[in-house]
Formats: C-alpha cells, sequence, structure tokens
C-alpha cells in the first residue's frame, strides 16, 4: 500500500507541475507574439495540409496528444495562431502519434530535462535581452509541461507489478468492455496513449489479456484522452478552451466509432474492421500497432468531415471571453503594409479605438457607473495593453518599408501617440485601482468622486478631438489640461486638512492618487499637442 501512496504522490506532483506549466506557457508566449512570429506561424498554417503536416510531426515528437493540444491552445490564447489555424494541426498531431506506434518511439525524457535545466538557469539569471528572456520563459514552461506529464505517466507505469492489478486483468478476460473502460480509465491517468498501447500488448503477451481485448483497451484510450483533455482544461476559457474540447471530441469520436465497429463485428457482426486489419502486411506482429492507427485515422477522417463547421460548433460551446475580443484589432490588415500612407490611417484609427478605451477606464470607478462598468479594469487594461502591441508591431514593419519624408514624419507622430496611449492605458488603470481603495475611507470619497469625474470629462473631449479634428476642441482640451499643479497642491491639502482624522496610510493613497491623476492630465495635453491646430 505505501507504494501506491508513493505513486499517487507522484501523479499529484506531476499534476500540480503541469498546471503550472501550462499556466506559464500561456502568459509567456504572448511575450513572444510579434507579428514577424505570427506572420510566419500564419504562413505555415495557410493550408490545411501543412498545418495537419506540422501538427503530425509535433504528435510523433511528444507522443502525448493531450500536450499538443494545450500547447496549440497556449499559442492562441498568445494570439500566435486563430483557432481555425489551430485545428488541422490538432487532428495531423493524431495521426502523428499513430506514426510513433508504428515506426518507432522517441523517448524525449533526457531532452526535457536539458531544456528545464539550461533554460530554467538562463532564465533566472536574466540572461539575454527581453526577446530571449521571453523565449527562455516558454522553453522553461513548455519543458515544465512535459515533466509533470512524465511524472503522471511514470506514478501508473508500475501497474502491472502489483498484485491487485494482475487480479484485475484477469477479470477482463471475461468482458471487452471492461477492456475499453480500462483502457479509458488508464489514459486518465498515463498521459500518453503509445504507452498504454504498450502496456496492453506486454498484457497480451503474458497471456493476461486476449489479442481481441488488448485491441478493445487500445481504443478505449481515444475515450480516456477526451475525458483527460476535459478534466484539465478547467481552467481554460474562450479560444484556448476550444482547442482542448476540439482535441477531447476528436478523440471521443475516434474511440467511440472503432471499438463500436470493432465489438459489433466480434458479437457476430460479419467482417469489418478487425478483419481489415488483420489483412495488412505483418499482421499478426502488427496487429495492436495497426489497431492504434486506425483509431487515429478515423480521428483525421472526423476532422476532415467536420471541417468547415467545427469552429463555429466550438465558438458556441465555448465562447470567446470578453478579453480576448477585446485583444484582437480591428483595421491593422497585413496587405496594407504595401501601401506605408494607407497603413499609417489604419494605424491612425487603431489608435483612435484604443483612446475610446480611456474613459471606460474611468467607469470601473467613476460614482454613478462603478457597479455597473460592462468590462472590469483589469480586462480592459491588459486587452488595450495587448491591442498596443499588435500596433507597435505593425508601425516597426511600416518602418521597414523605408517610406519617404512626408510618410516618415508622419510615423513618428504616430510614435509618439502610441506611447502617450501606452502611458495613458497604464496610468489610468492604476488610478482605477488606487481610487477604488481611496474611496472606502468615507473622508475622501468626494474628492476621489471629483477626480475621476474630472478625468472622465478630460478623456471625452480628447476622444471627440481627436475624432473631429475641430480646432476648437483642440483648444477648449489645452485649456482643461493646462498645468494647475499649485492648485491640484491646495486641494489636495485642503482634502488633507478636513479630515484630520485620516489614516496614514488613507493620506499616502491620496497623495498617490492625485499624482496619477495630475500625470494623466500632462499625458493628455501631450497628446492634444499631435492634433492638427484646425482646418
Amino acid at each position: 500500500m505505501s507504494g501506491m501512496v508513493g505513486l499517487i504522490a507522484l501523479f499529484l506532483a506531476g499534476l500540480g507541475l503541469f498546471f503550472h506549466g501550462l499556466g506559464g506557457l500561456k502568459n509567456s508566449v504572448q511575450s513572444l507574439a510579434s507579428r514577424r512570429v505570427r506572420v510566419l506561424l500564419a504562413r505555415w498554417s495557410r493550408s490545411a495540409w501543412r498545418a495537419g503536416l506540422w501538427g503530425c510531426g509535433f504528435g510523433a515528437m511528444t507522443q502525448s496528444v493531450t500536450a499538443v493540444a494545450f500547447i496549440l491552445a497556449s499559442l492562441v490564447g498568445g494570439g500566435l495562431l486563430t483557432v481555425g489555424q489551430a485545428l488541422p494541426a490538432v487532428a495531423g498531431a493524431n495521426l502523428g502519434t499513430a506514426l510513433l506506434v508504428l515506426v518507432a518511439s522517441f523517448d524525449i525524457h533526457f531532452a526535457v530535462l536539458y531544456v528545464l535545466g539550461v533554460a530554467g538557469i538562463l532564465w533566472a539569471f536574466e540572461v539575454g535581452g527581453p526577446r530571449l528572456r521571453s523565449l527562455l520563459a516558454v522553453l522553461f514552461f513548455t519543458a515544465l509541461l512535459f515533466f509533470g506529464l512524465r511524472l503522471m505517466k511514470e506514478a501508473f507505469a508500475p501497474l502491472p507489478t502489483f498484485a491487485w492489478f494482475g487480479e484485475f486483468a484477469a477479470r477482463l478476460q471475461s468482458s471487452l468492455l471492461l477492456a475499453y473502460l480500462a483502457g479509458a480509465v488508464l489514459r486518465l491517468f498515463v498521459q500518453s496513449s503509445p504507452a498504454i498501447a504498450v502496456i496492453a500488448i506486454a498484457l497480451g503477451r503474458g497471456q493476461v489479456l486476449s489479442d481481441g481485448q488488448v485491441v478493445a483497451m487500445i481504443f478505449g484510450t481515444g475515450l480516456g484522452v477526451g475525458g483527460a483533455v476535459v478534466l484539465l482544461s478547467a481552467k481554460l476559457r474562450g479560444a484556448p478552451k476550444q482547442i482542448a474540447i476540439y482535441q477531447g471530441l476528436l478523440s471521443g469520436v475516434a474511440s467511440l466509432a472503432t471499438g463500436g465497429a470493432f465489438a459489433v463485428e466480434q458479437l457476430g457482426g460479419g467482417p469489418g474492421l478487425d478483419h481489415l486489419l488483420r489483412s495488412l502486411p505483418q499482421a499478426a506482429a502488427l496487429h495492436p500497432a495497426y489497431a492504434f492507427a486506425a483509431m487515429q485515422l478515423t480521428a483525421v477522417a472526423t476532422a476532415g468531415a467536420t471541417a468547415r463547421v467545427a469552429a463555429r460548433w466550438l465558438a458556441r460551446l465555448a465562447p470567446p471571453t470578453a478579453e480576448q475580443d477585446l485583444s484582437r484589432p480591428e483595421f491593422l490588415l497585413e496587405p496594407a503594409l504595401a501601401d506605408p500612407e494607407t497603413a499609417l490611417l489604419l494605424v491612425e484609427r487603431e489608435q483612435g479605438r484604443l483612446l475610446a478605451r480611456m474613459p471606460q477606464l474611468l467607469d470601473t470607478v467613476r460614482a454613478e457607473t462603478a457597479g455597473a462598468a460592462p468590462v472590469p479594469a483589469g480586462v480592459l487594461h491588459r486587452a488595450t495593453a495587448a491591442v498596443a502591441g499588435e500596433i507597435q508591431d505593425f508601425l516597426r514593419a511600416v518602418a521597414n518599408r523605408r517610406p519617404d519624408r512626408e510618410t516618415s514624419g508622419r510615423l513618428l507622430l504616430l510614435e509618439r501617440r502610441q506611447a502617450l496611449l501606452r502611458g495613458l492605458n497604464d496610468t489610468l488603470h492604476d488610478f482605477a485601482q488606487a481610487a477604488g481603495q481611496l474611496r472606502r475611507t468615507a473622508a475622501a470619497a468626494h474628492f476621489v468622486d471629483a477626480m475621476a469625474e474630472g478625468l472622465h470629462a478630460v478623456t471625452v473631449t480628447a476622444q471627440e478631438a481627436t475624432g473631429r479634428r475641430d480646432g476648437a476642441e483642440r483648444e477648449l482640451l489645452l485649456a482643461l489640461t493646462a498645468d494647475r499643479g499649485d492648485t491640484m497642491e491646495k486641494l489636495r491639502d485642503r482634502a488633507i486638512s478636513a479630515a484630520p482624522d485620516l489614516p496614514h496610510e488613507a493620506k499616502t493613497q491620496l497623495i498617490y492618487t492625485t499624482s496619477l491623476f495630475e500625470r494623466t492630465v500632462w499625458m493628455l495635453r501631450q497628446w492634444t499637442l499631435t492634433l492638427p491646430a484646425g482646418d
């Protein structure tokens, strides 16, 4: 029993490392989501056949469609792939694991350990620039994910050595259904279908299972894949969850289809799937491997049959989250880079969209809208930062086109605005957080409301002045954002003096909040200075 307790502890440790690796991979891959990487991946995935091929190779190397599904989910969550581009790769990964069983078995455990150690050390000591550190983080968390899966697989690899497992296997001899279900249950714990296939073949060679039960157990692993993916994707939301659901459905359908066809034939339904498998070359030695390949080919066929409707179905099962929707740019189109002037017009429109979000950040803290703000400040801030990164990459791509002098001047202006937008997004988010905390102090609530309303009015005016190109509104905005440091200092002192019993922490928070207010007003003034004086 103590041995079993140790195996359970090993499994739980692997599960914990898997979840940490998954979360870290999702966050780290976003930092690598540059336009160049996205364009390269999009080019590879432009054809469903090409995406399926590299997914097939990925499945062969990892030995686990579960791992591939979650890595692809992280790529989708980080913006490197769309759901439509990832689906063929998921289908191809299933075929890759079948090729592995038929051709060879690659043990990547030592490679994972080397990557985990080297990438972890270099990342911890902050070697290289930001891009290299981001890559090291991705490699580290990817290796951590695989290491967690390895521990889960190793936890239950010694099962055949336990007496109770031998007794359980002996009971399976009377039922193909029990063998099928045993394969499904084992796959929930042993995160590799090829590994279970090896266990099933070993039990068959030891005459613990019949040849038919070996095949039934192999078919059951597909159902286990579906269950494992559903369980491990509990933390995912939106598009990444769609990838996990897709893999679970593919594996489940393939398992039920092949397992059902096999059962009907075994119950006297005439020649069918098993007859076909036994007619293949070297069937005596490769019969279980052929069965595994047949199940994976069924998964690929299911993917092909549902290719046109899969994305729509998945969107209904796991709708994109508000943050994922808000994180996508609307006007940045790759073909527009061929004409730098057009590309900059699109950038200007995208920047206008982000500027319109600034008042929404304040809606989360204003007295009249705080409880009814449609999007939390944190979600809006992260989504805006993601689009801002897309704009910055797009501007770099325009600069690489070597625009003429006039277009280059326009580019510099938009780059200046871009820096201001990023600053406004961060500062207003910090203001909303600080103001929300300060409002809990009754003596400071009125002052907080006044600051929030004032900033809201100025940001709305900035948005209108930018959109209308009205010289009068520009002048109004310049007046509203004029330096009033002395006035703000007096108001701050008056607020503190009016509440002598205000706790020291609240006074510190008040000073911090007013400094964020002043910084926001200064940045809005700088933005105003980038606007034309009027037509």
